[in-house]
C-alpha cells in the first residue's frame, strides 16, 4: 500500500519538472530578448527548486511509512495485552465437585466427556451461569429369547431410540455457592424426569464441603460406557434426595451422608426391558421413606511418573419400609415372608490411571432383609489420540467384566425368575471421539446367566451417537 502511494505521488510530481521547459517565459521570447547564459541560469535555479521539493516530499513519504509501522506495532501490542488480560473460561469460575474421583475421571458418560469447558456467562453481580446439554440417539438389538418368561425381549428385532435429550444448568454464585441441575426431557422409559438438582457449599471451614438436593451417591463412579455394569444397575443407577458432607485433607477424603433411601424395584439389565434384576428406583421422589446413612474414607496415592491410585471404602446403613418388603415378598420368587427390614451395604472402589490407561474396579456386598447380594466389576481402557483427521480425534477400546450373585434359589421358568439368577457379563466397547463434543459408541454386552436355566439368549449390541452442547 505504501509503495503504491509513493509511486502515485512520484508519477504526479515528475511531469512538473518539465513544466518550466514548456510554459517558461524564457521560451516565449527566446530569440529576441534573453541571452543563452541567462536561460541556462534560470533553468538551473528552477531545477534546484524542484529537487528541493522532491527531497521534501520523499522525507514526508518516509515519515509516513515509519508512522504506519509504528502504529501497527502499537496496535499489535495493545491487542496482545487485551488477549493476555482476558479471563479464560477455565479460570472464570472453577466449579468444584463433591466427588473427588470425578475430577480425574471427567470423561464419564453421566457427566459427559467434553474436552473443552464451555464458557460461563457473567452477571452484573459477578455470578456465572452456564446452560448446556446433550442428545443421545442410538440403535440397540437384543437376542430373541423365547423359552424363559423373564427373558423374552420387548424389541427382538432391534429398534432405534432417542435415549435422552438433557438440559443442564450450572450456576456459580459468590461466597462459594454453586448449583447444578440436569433434566431429561425424554429418557429411556419415554418420560420426562429431573435427574439431578443440588446445591454445593464449597470453601467451608477446615476444607469441607456440603451438597444438598437430588444427587448421586458419593461412591458412585462415572462410567465410560452407556451400559452399566451389573452392580451399577443393582445399586447406584439412580440419585436420591439427601445431604452429603465431605472433608478434603489431601491425600485423605472423608464422607458422610443422609438420604431418604431409594425403594427396591425392578431394573432392566440393558436397553431392552427384559432380563430384569433387583435394583433401586426413583420413579417418585420419596419423602416418607426410611432414612439411609452412608460414610466413606478415601485415600489418593500419587506415584508421579507411575500414575495415581485412588482407594475408597464406604458403607450404607438403613431400613426397608413396607413397600420394600412387599416387593421382596410378592415380586421375588422364593423370598418368603420374612419381617427383617435391615439394609446393610458395604463396598470399595479402586481407580488407577497412568498416561492414557484407565483402570477401575468396584466390589459391593449387600443385605436387604433376607436378600443377600454380592457384585463386582473391573474394567480397563486405553485412549488412542488421532491426528490429522477431520472427524476423528480419539479412539478408546474398553473391556469390562462384571458379576452378580444372590442367595436366592434359582427359578428360571417363573415370572420374575430373572431376579433369582446369578449373572456374569463381558462388555466390549469402542468409544470414538469424532469432534470435541460429538461421540460415537459401539458396545456389545455378552450376558451369561449361570442359573438362568438353558442358555439364556440375551446378548445385546448398542450403537449410540452423543452430541453435547
Amino acid at each position: 500500500m505504501h509503495s503504491f502511494r509513493r509511486n502515485f505521488i512520484m508519477a504526479f510530481i515528475l511531469p512538473l519538472m518539465w513544466c518550466p521547459l514548456v510554459f517558461s517565459p524564457s521560451y516565449v521570447q527566446a530569440d529576441e530578448d534573453v541571452d543563452l547564459n541567462q536561460r541556462i541560469e534560470t533553468l538551473e535555479s528552477e531545477n534546484a527548486q524542484l529537487k528541493s521539493l522532491i527531497e521534501s516530499m520523499q522525507k514526508r513519504l518516509d515519515a509516513l511509512d515509519g508512522g504506519d509501522k509504528t502504529g501497527e506495532k502499537k496496535e499489535s501490542g495493545k491487542k496482545k495485552k487485551k488477549e493476555d488480560d482476558a479471563p479464560k473460561a477455565d479460570d472464570a469460575s472453577p466449579a468444584s465437585d463433591l466427588k473427588a474421583d470425578d475430577k480425574e475421571r471427567d470423561k464419564g458418560e453421566d457427566d459427559g466427556i467434553r474436552k473443552k469447558d464451555a464458557p460461563w456467562l457473567q452477571s452484573i453481580n459477578n455470578e456465572y451461569f452456564r446452560l448446556g446439554g446433550r442428545l443421545r440417539f442410538g440403535y440397540y438389538d437384543v437376542e430373541n429369547e423365547t423359552e424363559l418368561p423373564s427373558g423374552i425381549p420387548e424389541n427382538p428385532d432391534g429398534t432405534f431410540t432417542l435415549n435422552d435429550f438433557r438440559l443442564q444448568l450450572e450456576a456459580d454464585f459468590t461466597n462459594g455457592v454453586e448449583f447444578v441441575s440436569k433434566f431429561d426431557t425424554s429418557h429411556t422409559d419415554g418420560d420426562s424426569a429431573l435427574v439431578e438438582a443440588y446445591v454445593d457449599f464449597t470453601d467451608l471451614i477446615v476444607s469441607t464441603e456440603i451438597r444438598a438436593g437430588l444427587q448421586p451417591a458419593f461412591w458412585r463412579p462415572n462410567r465410560l460406557t452407556k451400559y452399566y455394569p451389573i452392580g451399577g444397575r443393582a445399586f447406584w443407577a439412580n440419585r436420591d434426595l439427601g445431604v452429603t458432607w465431605k472433608g478434603d485433607w489431601d491425600p485423605i477424603n472423608v464422607y458422610a451422608g443422609v438420604a431418604n433411601g431409594l425403594p427396591l424395584d425392578n431394573k432392566s439389565l440393558g436397553e431392552d426391558g427384559s432380563n430384569e434384576i433387583i435394583g433401586t428406583d426413583v420413579d417418585e421422589l420419596d419423602f416418607d421413606g426410611a432414612r439411609e446413612f452412608s460414610a466413606g474414607v478415601g485415600y489418593e496415592f500419587d506415584f508421579t511418573d507411575y500414575g495415581k491410585l485412588n482407594l475408597l471404602g464406604f458403607g450404607v446403613f438403613g431400613q426397608l419400609d413396607e413397600n420394600d418388603l412387599d416387593f421382596l415378598r410378592v415380586r421375588v420368587p422364593g423370598y418368603g415372608i420374612s419381617q427383617s427390614d435391615n439394609r446393610r451395604w458395604w463396598g470399595v472402589n479402586l481407580e488407577y490411571d497412568i498416561a492414557s490407561w484407565d483402570f477401575f474396579a468396584q466390589a459391593i456386598g449387600a443385605r436387604d432383609g433376607e436378600l443377600e447380594r454380592f457384585s463386582w466389576f473391573a474394567e480397563g481402557s486405553y485412549k488412542f489420540d488421532v491426528e490429522n483427521m477431520k472427524f476423528l480425534q480419539s479412539i478408546r477400546p474398553l473391556v469390562r467384566y462384571s458379576s452378580l450373585d444372590t442367595n436366592l434359589t434359582a427359578r428360571p421358568f417363573s415370572f420374575g425368575g430373572s431376579f433369582t439368577w446369578d449373572r456374569e457379563q463381558w462388555m466390549f466397547a469402542v468409544i470414538s471421539e469424532l469432534t470435541d463434543n460429538v461421540f460415537f459408541r459401539t458396545e456389545y454386552a455378552l450376558n451369561l446367566e449361570d442359573t438362568g436355566g438353558p442358555d439364556s439368549s440375551n446378548n445385546e449390541v448398542l450403537l449410540l451417537l452423543t452430541v453435547e452442547f
